[in-house]
């Protein structure tokens, strides 16, 4: 048996997946003040008629660290760079950064070291921050700079939550890695509250399976590593629900997926069943990161979101004033205009006429016509981001010559919805665009399913220099001698996929197929003469679903 639990800004989904069905659902409200409350009551719902030691996986997702972000409620953070000369990095990072010395070379030689006494410079700088990511141009290829400075930060300035970017990512690109750095440290409170309601809860319903939790590009990670890399959790949820249309009805041909719930709308593309990857990282509050995803959009307007006139026009979120009026909030929402048009069935239909009956008093419009609008500025808000994504992906610049000469242009022909908003909404939005509207059985709670079928994974980057003899995992810490300086791409890769097979015992992760995320090699040079080579190879377990449901959920 798989359980999954997926706590959203709103509800918190659980299911129970077993024999190729989900045997058991639940949706029970988001306790925002105490977590737990909420987690073991859909645990509860769910459990009645399982035993215990079957449960084979708890695995989890959620949208708290996501909404953190869009709502603006994410932790104060420095953001410690040491760049090295000769780059321009106005406007490039989430804050203003603070520059310190120190750098290494190309292939991992410190050029200069840092400088203690700067960590008092910046102090001023730092003061009330939450956590501090430290970032290094080339720490990949040498971390102890980046490990220095943080121990300094940590002994001076007294500052506990630091984030190291060589930790966090193996990746090259050091302005992506450095905004994964800021963003890790930014939302590890959040993310730190609802990994401990979810190991309480497990641990009262006497639950010894091993707990993971979603990440971003559909695969999973154990619990307890997610607390140190909680940046993987930002788009956990928008990932869960791909998994669960995965499982529940893969969409044929071009298709944008909506995942509608209480907070935001979490896009995503789709051609021919298979979900569309960010090419080289996801994007956070419109930064670059290192972080693997789905390609992945997630907007501020969900079922709870906030209706009210500003300047004149009718504006739907991105605040949240906690639930609908009609499930007992303080302010009209999104989902009160839903159930007045007759579009949504829950909570009190009289006191969602009553939002709807005093938000439309400014405008002299009756609850009626007042629900229609606050719908019809949802579902342009809609159209309007989903075009924008389109556009986004149709103007990223192509590397390979076979993409340009085979890759069509990403036309959607259906919207497909899930979350609790969708069967209200996603139509609405396809009649504006024209398109054709699909709500798979289950929508309700595709993302608690997207989590239970979720295929374990993890990743390792090797990058190798032959001329010098070593190679270095940041991911693992790893840097050791290479077995033969004479290696090629393909014995990189059998030492990579060695290194990956071991971090996934270490992790608790059963070894599926492998796949190359990114491959590079290029010769050194010294003189005249090619001295040696350089090796980067990316390799990760590859993410999917374990299983594809028979049926839908009743």
């Amino acid at each position: 048996m798989l359980l999954g639990i997926d706590v959203g800004g709103t509800f918190t989904d659980a299911v129970v997946v077993g024999n190729g069905q989900v045997t058991a659902w639940a949706k029970t409200p988001t306790t925002q003040g105490n977590l737990i409350e909420g987690i073991l009551k859909a645990m509860d719902e769910v459990l009645v008629n399982v035993d215990r030691p079957t449960i084979e996986r708890v695995s989890l997702s959620t949208t708290i660290v996501t909404n953190a972000l869009v709502e603006g409620k994410a932790d104060r953070v420095g953001l410690l760079l040491m760049p090295g000369p000769g780059m321009d990095l106005t406007g490039l990072f989430p804050v203003n950064p603070c520059f310190i010395s120190g750098y290494v070379d190309h292939r991992g030689r410190e050029i200069a070291a840092p400088r203690e006494a700067e960590i008092d410079e910046v102090r001023q700088q730092l003061a009330g921050a939450q956590g501090v990511a430290i970032a290094g141009k080339f720490s990949v290829r040498n971390p102890e700079p980046e490990k220095q400075v943080a121990a300094w930060v940590r002994s001076r300035l007294g500052i506990e939550r630091i984030t190291l970017s060589s930790a966090v990512s193996g990746s090259l690109n050091f302005v992506r890695r450095a905004n994964s750095a800021y963003y890790n440290s930014a939302v590890g409170s959040h993310f730190g509250r609802f990994a401990a309601a979810i190991e309480e809860a497990v641990r009262q319903r006497g639950i010894e399976a091993p707990v993971f939790i979603l990440k971003a590009d559909g695969g999973t990670m154990p619990l307890s590593a997610a607390r140190s890399q909680p940046v993987e959790a930002v788009f956990t949820g928008p990932a869960a629900s791909v998994l669960g249309i995965m499982a529940l009805q893969r969409p044929a041909g071009d298709v944008v997926s909506l995942d509608i719930g209480g907070t935001t709308t979490d896009l995503a593309l789709w051609r021919n069943g298979i979900p569309l990857f960010a090419q080289r990282g996801a994007r956070i509050e419109g930064y670059p990161t290192a972080v693997r995803s789905f390609r992945l959009k997630s907007v501020g307007i969900g079922g709870d979101s906030y209706a009210h006139w500003e300047n004149g026009r009718l504006k739907i979120g991105p605040v949240r004033r906690g639930p609908a009026m009609a499930a007992g909030g303080p302010e009209p929402a999104l989902s009160d205009a839903l159930i007045v048009a007759g579009l949504s069935r829950f909570g009190d239909p009289g006191l969602a006429e009553q939002a709807m009956r005093r938000l439309g008093e400014a405008g002299g419009f009756s609850p009626q016509e007042t629900a229609v609008r606050v719908i019809e500025t949802a579902a342009c808000f809609l159209q309007a981001e989903i075009d924008d994504m389109v556009a986004e992906h149709a103007a990223e610049p192509v590397y390979k010559v076979e993409d340009i000469v085979h890759e069509a242009a990403f036309c959607p022909l259906n919207l497909i919805g899930v979350g609790g908003a969708a069967a209200g909404l996603v139509p609405c939005v396809a009649e504006k665009m024209k398109l054709g509207c699909i709500l798979p059985a289950g929508a309700m709670v595709a993302n608690a399913i997207g989590a239970a079928v979720a295929r374990p994974t993890v990743e390792v980057t090797l990058r190798a220099d032959s001329d010098r003899g070593i190679y270095s995992i940041a991911e693992c810490g790893v840097v050791d001698r290479l077995p033969d300086k004479r290696m090629n791409m393909t014995q990189v890769r059998q030492l990579g996929l060695r290194h990956l097979t071991d971090r996934a015992a270490r992790e608790g992760i059963v070894f599926a197929d492998a796949e190359a995320v990114y491959e590079e090699e290029f010769n050194l040079v010294r003189g005249f003469n090619t001295v040696g080579k350089s090796f980067t190879c990316r390799l990760q377990v590859k993410p999917g679903v374990l299983l594809e449901l028979r049926q839908g959920v009743e």
